[in-house]
């Protein structure tokens, strides 16, 4: 996250906004990735029962694990199955749980390999189904906050600029229910109240409703919705366990190197979980601070990318820059409203015209491991510029790759 000393008033609560729901959004990002151990455990435990029993012996030949592995299974066996599709929640998932059973059932038999790949479908569609659980609620919070946040900025800066108020040190604090805009200094005097119900042209504040949310988060943005990219990624962990169930998978494959490539699988997906549930969520609050400058007449915004080595080239070049809220598109690298890419930090600010800048702010110096100095306004690039004069080129470039 950014250094909130470096940064003004409204980009500080930016900041403020972002971390907070980067820290809410943990304890989803927990239980999903919990979700996956626990499934990863029980897959392996699986399949070492399976090689336990019948794969013990080295040397077998693919002949050999196709017979072993084509061999009927009782129906008690089948009794854990459903039992598994029945803790599937989310209405969507336990419909296509129950088609893929459904199509299981007018076999004449089920062999094991084809039980242990039933079971890597469900426990990936559970996983998809956990994802659904905590990521709606998540997002609608995510939406609700930012939205919110961008129509406090807007009634603020709004008034700012109009009435030609500027707070300096003081922070505008505004009361939903008396509709006033206080500013208060550092010693928590209030230095000027404005009162928003009858002093115009100051607009009212509004509220972004749940049902509004919750059609928002079901839009498409990079040609899927979230629910979309939930099924890819769960699809492609169902595709890549079953695969690996095979007569020819499994000849020749240990139950430690078994084991291994199951882990790698539940890593990999569990990794694209928690990407995706934060760059959703990153592009649902983005849309909702976009959203609430529209309805409260904001015209154009400022982005604000974090001073460190870890930000990406793109939001290097791009920090700074203001554009028209009429004109805003998130559209990766084709666009200029964040995010960007996945695990993007760049912010969006409401820039006012007739704001007052200048004066200076604090920012990070992170080769003398210090604070510095620098013009509120100082860019990415300037403040790049700025460590390269103090140290050289050839030490911000060693601390550039560090930071990869």
């Amino acid at each position: 996250m950014a250094d909130k000393d470096k940064l003004n008033y409204w980009e500080r609560r930016s900041v403020w906004l972002e971390q907070k729901q980067h820290d809410n959004g943990d304890k989803h990002v927990d239980t999903i990735i919990k979700a996956y151990v626990q499934t990863q455990k029980y897959l392996v435990g699986e399949a070492n029962t399976l090689y336990n029993r019948y794969l013990d012996k080295s040397g077998l030949t693919e002949t050999e694990v196709s017979a072993i592995l084509n061999t009927s299974v009782t129906p008690d066996q089948l009794v854990v199955l459903h039992q598994m599709a029945k803790s599937v929640t989310d209405k969507t998932v336990k419909k296509q749980v129950q088609t893929y059973l459904d199509g299981l059932a007018v076999q004449s038999r089920i062999s094991r390999v084809e039980l242990l790949r039933a079971k890597s479908y469900v426990v990936a569609k559970q996983l998809a189904s956990v994802q659904f659980e905590e990521s709606q609620p998540y997002y609608i919070d995510v939406m609700q906050d930012a939205y919110n946040h961008a129509s406090a900025e807007a009634i603020i800066g709004q008034t700012q600029k109009d009435f030609k108020v500027y707070q300096g040190d003081s922070v505008p604090e505004i009361d939903k229910q008396t509709e006033q805009i206080k500013f208060i200094n550092q010693s928590g005097k209030t230095v000027q109240t404005l009162d928003v119900a009858h002093t115009k042209p100051v607009a009212s504040f509004k509220e972004m409703s749940t049902k509004y949310a919750k059609h928002a988060i079901d839009d498409p943005w990079h040609g899927a919705n979230y629910s979309q990219r939930i099924w890819k990624n769960t699809d492609k962990l169902a595709d890549s366990l079953q695969s690996l169930f095979t007569a020819k998978a499994m000849t020749g494959m240990s139950e430690h190197d078994m084991s291994d490539t199951l882990q790698k699988e539940f890593s990999t997906s569990a990794y694209d979980a928690r990407r995706l549930i934060r760059t959703e969520a990153a592009y649902m609050s983005n849309q909702a601070r976009l959203k609430g400058w529209q309805d409260h007449n904001v015209e154009e915004y400022s982005l604000v990318a974090v001073l460190d080595f870890r930000t990406s080239q793109f939001c290097r070049h791009i920090d700074g820059k203001v554009f028209k809220v009429k004109d805003a598109k998130c559209a990766g690298f084709d666009g200029n409203y964040p995010p960007f890419h996945p695990f993007c930090r760049t912010i969006a600010v409401a820039k006012f015209t007739n704001q007052k800048t200048g004066g200076y702010r604090t920012a990070r110096d992170p080769i003398a491991d210090k604070t510095m100095r620098v013009p509120s306004d100082t860019t990415y690039q300037a403040w790049e510029a700025m460590l390269i004069k103090a140290h050289g080129a050839k030490a911000v470039e060693d601390a550039n790759k560090r930071a990869k």
